[in-house]
């Protein structure tokens, strides 16, 4: 009997041996499964990223030409080639026309253009004034 009781000692060190081998592969396995998976999802940003970088260089680039486009089309000469070409006749605004407006939008105070709708507007009150409050069309 002895010696069978010897044998399972034996048996059951060696079976903690393996249990414990066993438990060491599952864990290895378990982290490389994790690894891929982790890869697999990095390289799918990876991917992703690269799109939108090429996405974006695209309309980078796409907005350069737009800008260079526009630019070249506003320029005076081509602005007046295509005002004549459509039968136009425009100027630009000579000094006096020109109102310069602040932020909160009333405009900067002592400008000669503002004087002088300043200047009209007193002109009409007045001669509205003198009618009696009534202009010439309402007689």
């Amino acid at each position: 009997m002895k010696r069978n009781r010897k044998m399972s000692r034996k048996m059951s060190v060696v079976t903690v041996h393996f249990m414990h081998m066993g438990a060491v592969l599952l864990m290895l396995f378990v982290m490389v499964i994790v690894n891929l998976l982790a890869s697999s999802s990095c390289k799918q940003l990876e991917n992703v990223c690269r799109a939108k970088e090429a996405e974006l260089k695209k309309l980078e680039d796409e907005h350069a030409r737009a800008s260079a486009k526009w630019a070249e089309m506003t320029t005076s000469e081509n602005l007046e080639k295509a005002l004549l070409a459509n039968g136009l006749s425009m100027h630009p605004p000579k000094a006096a026309q020109i109102v310069r407006m602040r932020k909160d939008g009333t405009p900067h105070p002592a400008q000669l253009s503002l004087a002088k709708a300043e200047q009209r507007a007193r002109a009409a009150a007045t001669a509205s004034a003198s009618y009696g409050g009534r202009s010439k069309r309402s007689r």
